[in-house]
């Protein structure tokens, strides 16, 4: 049996909130798409959409000292 994947959407900002990127990723659940999209390193702040659904917004978790 194969498995469905749904296409996500990931949406990066710069340091004023405007859009920078737009790029889709498939994966078989919410999880899988976070995680892909964190892998990809999509820039510090990001957001994936499934739809009208948000899924989780990413930040960039590096510190400085």
């Amino acid at each position: 049996m194969s498995t469905i994947l749904t296409t996500y959407r990931v949406y990066c900002y710069d340091g004023v909130n405007q859009v920078v990127s737009v790029d889709w990723l498939e994966a078989a659940s919410d999880e899988a798409a976070v995680e892909k999209a964190r892998a990809a390193g999509f820039g510090s702040k990001c957001e994936v959409w499934d739809g009208r659904r948000l899924v989780a917004k990413l930040e960039d978790e590096r510190r400085t000292a």
